[in-house]
């Protein structure tokens, strides 16, 4: 026996040394020919990872050629910060997954790759939500891919709406009421989000659209009517001023734990619901006559000068209809083709009001200066909503803004 150990060592060291010798022989060596690829996410929750991971592995098993890996670059509000410094230092991926209305100043930049003969060698770009491919479109031409997409919707408690008696409201006038009748001293009627940034823009945009108010036209009658409502919720105590602390999550956190009945949020945070056994339904956004609304969601793209060929496989194994249903199963994230979301039903009915409103949806990015009024809307809630301005100032200061 002490002979036999002694020798164990050795014989491994030589096993070893071979496997590492040899050119085209043993999964080793395969591995090791790899181009490797980078994706940076600002993907934070347990479940966008596990369909990251699951994605990534499944497209490494896929091919031969490349080996992909995914890096957490956020969260989402620091994501574009450090995707600047990485430009700055040239410490670049091959691809990003991007939220879709930061798409249009990258482009400007030239810092995505125009990809366009290659998306229409597939023949698949009529597949997608036209408001979807559009948020990836410049001039004409395809700088990206879409990647998932969402919108906004109102989510109430159904226990309450029973327990009050309330039926759910479909014009503004109706959802001020129920938002006062639904109000306590423990529970507003209504939560949205108002914290600082795009969060923000996304929220109010919908009330603006739901107006009337063309995306263009945004500080105009529309826009005064709809901050007009947001004052009047927060004057009569049906919104929390505290929503200027609040992000999307926070909303669901609030709503979750009965301090409001009705919120303005999308289908991310069903999963928190379903977890804290809250009976939830979705409704058609309360209206004055036009229901629209914003499309969310993200992109993704190649960085100028990286690896086009394996970023472009990569594109086209996602594309596919069985792995993007998957993902977007795992992600609680809509599909961006039509025939891959109407299967996503199948399985997720709840989904149904978001799904119908993407035809109706339009891109922020459709904006030609979408960052600039997304900053402006913000700032222009948060002094709303704290009292600071009317309807009629914050209107005027838009327009004054991107003049």
């Amino acid at each position: 026996m002490k002979k036999w150990k002694s020798i164990l060592p050795m014989l491994l060291c030589v096993c070893l040394a071979a496997c590492s010798q040899t050119d085209n022989r043993g999964k080793g060596a395969e591995y090791e020919e790899k181009e490797k690829l980078v994706l940076w996410s600002y993907y934070e929750t347990d479940m966008q990872k596990t369909a990251l991971d699951e994605l990534v592995e499944g497209f490494n098993e896929y091919q031969d050629k490349y080996e992909l890996v995914w890096e957490y670059h956020g969260p989402a509000t620091e994501f574009n910060k450090l995707l600047a410094i990485g430009i700055t230092q040239e410490q670049l991926p091959d691809m990003v997954i991007i939220d879709n209305p930061d798409m249009p100043r990258y482009i400007q930049m030239n810092r995505f790759e125009d990809i366009t003969d290659e998306l229409l060698k597939w023949g698949e770009i009529e597949s997608y939500f036209p408001n979807v491919i559009e948020s990836v479109m410049d001039d004409g031409r395809y700088y990206g891919l879409p990647f998932c997409c969402n919108n906004l919707a109102l989510i109430y408690n159904k226990d309450i709406f029973r327990e009050e008696n309330v039926s759910l409201p479909k014009t503004w006038e109706e959802f001020e009421e129920t938002a006062a009748e639904l109000t306590t001293a423990e529970r507003k009627g209504f939560a949205m989000c108002a914290i600082p940034g795009e969060q923000s823009a996304f929220q109010i945009a919908m009330w603006i659209l739901c107006a009337g108010e063309e995306l263009q036209d945004i500080g105009g009658r529309g826009t005064e009517e709809a901050f007009s409502l947001i004052q009047r919720l927060v004057e009569n105590n049906a919104l929390s001023e505290e929503c200027i602390n609040w992000s999307q999550n926070d909303v669901a956190r609030v709503f979750i734990d009965g301090r409001c009945a009705m919120m303005e949020n999308g289908p991310w945070v069903f999963p928190a619901l379903e977890a804290a056994g809250i009976d939830y339904g979705v409704a058609v956004f309360p209206s004055e006559g036009k229901h629209a609304g914003v499309t969310g969601g993200e992109d993704l793209a190649v960085i100028k000068g990286k690896n086009i060929e394996g970023s472009i496989a990569f594109m086209r194994y996602y594309s596919r209809q069985d792995v993007m249903l998957n993902i977007n199963l795992r992600a609680n994230s809509m599909p961006p083709k039509k025939k891959a979301a109407r299967l996503f039903l199948n399985v997720k009915p709840e989904y149904q009001v978001f799904m119908n409103q993407m035809e109706k949806c339009v891109p922020r990015g459709s904006h030609e200066e979408w960052t600039k009024l997304s900053e402006c809307l913000s700032e222009v809630q948060y002094r709303v909503v704290t009292g600071e301005s009317t309807a009629e100032e914050a209107c005027s200061y838009i327009r004054e803004y991107m003049r």
